[in-house]
């Protein structure tokens, strides 16, 4: 079992303040060549230049599968439902109406780091398919780093 957090920040748009994905992932490696896993994040909103406040802008489930491409590179797919609304509590939260899917597909980059508490870090570039079914449309490309334990 692999224990992955991961960071991805979004600008802000005329609708969303500027916001970063802090999440947590579980993930069961098959094999040398197959990692399968799920988690989930919390989504920060940051406000913007002239006036910063740190507020909760949603949250996020995942599940992902990644396969080993060549060397350090891996093919990376995923399915996401994300919560994409300001909310005050966890009841906000169970109104599934508001939740968004996510299909990602993407490549990712291995680097290995010689520190006690971060044994692997992973670049990714994904592609979400079902972005442009988003109201408000949100991004096609995430890019997301993370780290393994």
């Amino acid at each position: 079992i692999e224990v992955c957090t991961n960071l991805q920040s979004q600008r802000g748009n005329g609708i969303l303040p500027a916001t970063s994905d802090i999440g947590l992932s579980l993930g069961y490696k098959l094999n040398d060549n197959s990692v399968i896993g799920v988690g989930s994040s919390f989504k920060l909103g940051l406000g913007t230049i002239e006036r910063i406040k740190l507020t909760g802008q949603g949250a996020s489930v995942r599940s992902f599968i990644d396969w080993k491409l060549k060397g350090s590179f891996w093919v990376s797919g995923g399915y996401e439902m994300n919560y994409r609304s300001e909310y005050r509590n966890v009841e906000q939260l169970r109104n599934r109406s508001l939740w968004q899917q996510s299909g990602l597909v993407g490549v990712s980059k291995t680097v290995s780091i010689k520190s006690k508490f971060f044994k692997k870090t992973k670049i990714q570039l994904m592609w979400d398919y079902l972005s442009y079914q988003q109201v408000p449309v949100t991004q096609p490309v995430v890019f997301r780093i993370g780290y393994s334990f």
